[in-house]
């Protein structure tokens, strides 16, 4: 009775976390978004380190790398997509929990914040507030937000999550006992 009790407190902190995280992501996202909104004109940049790193208000009104940005029904399927995705996320994070997989939930947390991050801008501007750019090798990157990062990373660990992690990972470690039995 105990062990089941302790368990259970268990998990209602770690899953409190785990919403604490989402939140503080996106807090931070529109804490930033809504700071260099205010401090830089939309167009203008400030460098910060020379030939590598710079801040630019910029505004997205298409998806990533500005897809789609000059179709005029694009912010309506962007919306419509993203409810899709925060669905699809948030169901997957139940099996997630149900198979108590810690790193596949943090990826999760990440992949649902950014995409609420960015779904809170579309909302409230109709396109999305990018701030962060890098040029790599003279190639100026497409300007991005924290959402944004937290997507992608979301995203690297999720399929690094099926490739390495899963009990049935492609690259992950074989059972021997599993496979003796099987022969």
């Amino acid at each position: 009775m105990q062990r089941t009790r302790t368990d259970r407190r268990k998990r209602i902190i770690t899953e409190s976390l785990f919403f604490l995280l989402l939140g503080g992501i996106i807090f931070i996202d529109q804490i930033t978004k809504y700071h260099f909104s205010s401090t830089l004109a939309e167009g203008d940049s400030q460098v910060i380190i020379d030939g590598f790193f710079y801040f630019s208000h910029y505004r997205n009104e298409g998806g990533a790398w500005s897809i789609m940005s000059n179709v005029s029904w694009a912010q309506t399927f962007f919306k419509v997509l993203t409810v899709f995705a925060i669905i699809g996320f948030a169901v997957f994070y139940v099996y997630a929990f149900k198979k108590n997989y810690r790193w596949l939930k943090v990826a999760l947390v990440f992949v649902i914040a950014g995409t609420i991050g960015n779904f809170i801008d579309r909302i409230l501007f109709n396109e999305v507030i990018d701030f962060l750019g890098f040029i790599f090798w003279g190639y100026y990157f497409p300007v991005f937000n924290i959402a944004d990062s937290f997507l992608v990373v979301g995203t690297i660990m999720i399929i690094m999550h099926f490739l390495f992690f899963d009990k049935d990972a492609i690259f992950g470690k074989k059972d021997a006992n599993k496979e003796v039995s099987n022969k």
